[in-house]
């Protein structure tokens, strides 16, 4: 059970406190809610469990949702058999029954799922019910339709054909939501059948369907789908508005107002994150982050329905800390970049995340799409001169004498935190030149740090440093190719373009300069480079921590303070 939480500062409630409060708040702060979770686990065999069962056979909604988010959280495999005979009890309602399929699916019981079926007293009228539900999940927000494919998604073929057919049965528009992010990323076979249940919607849901089928249309390279699609919108079109293709979003978006958008820089896998956030009637915020990689498209995308203003500005700093420093960007130049990348996912064969479908009416909506009535916030104005001189990437400098003096102090680069994680990858490859580098070096030397007062260069240390010098060339000699060379030379123009938007003029020209110089036409030999040798050299000197954290399938690597090469033996190319 779940345990290791600190709540020796909270009072110690009585469990039937604790319910009443978790059944009837709903401004519960995390850290109250946890210390909640904490005293129902002290209590949960001593008739907290009986207690949390109990609650699940009110008739009360919210009595019953904090049964099942308490089950959710501390059931465990010793609660199975208690959970199961629950079910099978001929007296609980087939809805109670149904909402602990996820619970029971997650201790890995039979019952899950189908198996549930046969201990249901009216299996018809309850799936019914149960799938009548699931339209009252989705039609409020985003992150509703988001769960529910999620579980589409691992579902048979033949169990979500049935599925889909239901939804063109059930006679409401809400179930266009789920149907219409089902038309990417699936096989032919699925999207033939989510094309014919949207027909079967017909005119009730059209507002929706007709932009969907047009987007289809102009994406897909399915002749087939191509072709059903066209016949559908056009028979859809006969009895619909003609301006109802535009029609369809704006209605989506029109208690909507775009906030912020926000772009990190580059890091050294070639991904960027951009945010966008918009602003609700009641002044709450959705937002959705979209992370991007430049040789995959659109990689990962998460959404959230609602959040303070405030939560925005923790994410935002969260996400700094974690070395996605951000700037803010107009929204239609975001809507660009994620459009760019969503391309790439065509060209790579990369699948969207299922999010992103869900998301991209909002994430790709146009300016005109907007309710012209409704004004953005102060955080999302941008000016036109701002708007026009923000580019993706920059334009290839002419290599001359100038730009090359210039590229020369390309390890100045690594003396910005946005560069901190361009290192060279994969690390594995790097391994016999970190071999090389041990093996030459005792581990006092390894380990000195920078303010330790250091000998006089001796021949044997001169000896030392040409071999380091030497260990950087041959790794570059052997590890960089042009391929190598031209996708980092993209990468550092792209970047240049974030910080000549940012104001830091400067630094943009020197990636622009390193970027001239990385380019293979330069003619100069990568062994003579500053910026790849530091590359090279630092991600020597971070190797061994870096095949440590991968071999435990740990998470990112920050920095490390450990530093191999000193400042006064580094290796001049």
């Amino acid at each position: 059970m779940p345990g290791g939480r600190d709540s020796h500062n909270l009072p110690h409630e009585s469990v039937d406190s604790i319910l009443l409060a978790v059944s009837r708040r709903d401004d519960l702060d995390h850290e109250t809610l946890s210390h909640y979770f904490d005293r129902l686990d002290e209590e949960w065999t001593n008739g907290a469990r009986e207690k949390v069962l109990h609650l699940l056979r009110s008739r009360d909604t919210s009595a019953h949702t904090a049964a099942i988010l308490i089950l959710a959280e501390l059931a465990t495999d010793f609660d199975l058999e208690e959970l199961e005979d629950f079910v099978t009890d001929p007296t609980v309602s087939d809805m109670v029954k149904l909402s602990l399929s996820p619970i029971l699916k997650e201790l890995g019981s039979e019952m899950a799922d189908d198996g549930l079926v046969e201990y249901l007293n009216d299996p018809a009228g309850a799936m019914l019910q149960m799938q009548m539900h699931l339209l009252e999940l989705v039609g409020q927000s985003e992150k509703g339709v988001e769960s529910v494919l999620e579980d589409v998604a691992s579902m048979s073929l033949e169990r979500k054909l049935a599925f889909i057919n239901w939804l063109g049965n059930s006679n409401d528009p809400r179930a266009a939501k789920l149907l219409i992010p089902l038309m990417e990323n699936q096989t032919g076979k699925v999207v033939t059948s989510v094309i014919d249940a949207l027909e079967q919607l017909g005119a009730m849901a059209a507002q929706q369907t007709i932009p969907a089928l047009n987007y289809l249309v102009s994406t897909t390279s399915n002749r087939q789908v191509k072709q059903q699609a066209r016949a559908v919108l056009g028979r859809l079109m006969m009895h619909s508005s003609p301006d109802l293709e535009m029609e369809g979003n704006v209605v989506a978006l029109q208690h909507l107002q775009p906030y912020q958008a926000r772009a990190s820089f580059i890091d050294g896998s070639g991904s960027q994150i951009v945010l966008l956030s918009w602003k609700r009637p009641d002044g709450q915020l959705k937002g959705v982050n979209v992370m991007m990689q430049d040789q995959w498209g659109v990689k990962d995308c998460f959404g959230i329905d609602d959040m303070e203003p405030h939560q925005w500005v923790e994410l935002v700093t969260e996400l700094d800390s974690q070395g996605f420093a951000s700037f803010h960007i107009s929204f239609e130049y975001a809507r660009k970049l994620i459009m760019a990348s969503r391309a790439m996912n065509k060209r790579s064969r990369h699948k969207l995340p299922i999010a992103y479908t869900v998301w991209r009416p909002l994430i790709e909506a146009s300016p005109e799409e907007y309710d012209p009535s409704v004004q953005a916030d102060e955080p999302a104005q941008e000016s036109a001169k701002e708007q026009k001189e923000l580019l993706p990437i920059l334009e290839p400098l002419t290599f001359d004498e100038k730009t090359q003096a210039l590229a020369q102090r390309g390890a100045d680069l690594y003396k910005l935190p946005e560069f901190a994680s361009w290192l060279f990858d994969p690390v594995t490859r790097l391994e016999p030149f970190i071999n090389r580098y041990w093996s030459g070096h005792n581990a006092q030397e390894l380990f000195l740090g920078k303010g330790k007062r250091r000998r006089k260069a001796t021949p044997a240390s001169k000896e030392k440093l040409e071999q380091d010098d030497k260990l950087i060339g041959d790794a570059l000699d052997e590890l960089v190719d042009d391929q190598w060379r031209t996708l980092y030379e993209t990468r550092l123009r792209r970047q240049a373009a974030f910080f000549l938007y940012s104001g830091r003029d400067k630094e943009a020209s020197l990636m622009r300069a390193v970027a001239a110089q990385l380019h293979p036409s330069s003619g100069v030999p990568v062994r003579e480079q500053a910026f790849a040798r530091t590359m090279i050299q630092t991600s020597i000197e971070q190797g061994p921590m870096r095949m440590m954290i991968e071999a435990l399938g740990s998470g990112n690597l920050e920095p490390l303070p450990i530093t191999f090469f000193s400042d006064d033996d580094t290796p001049q190319g």
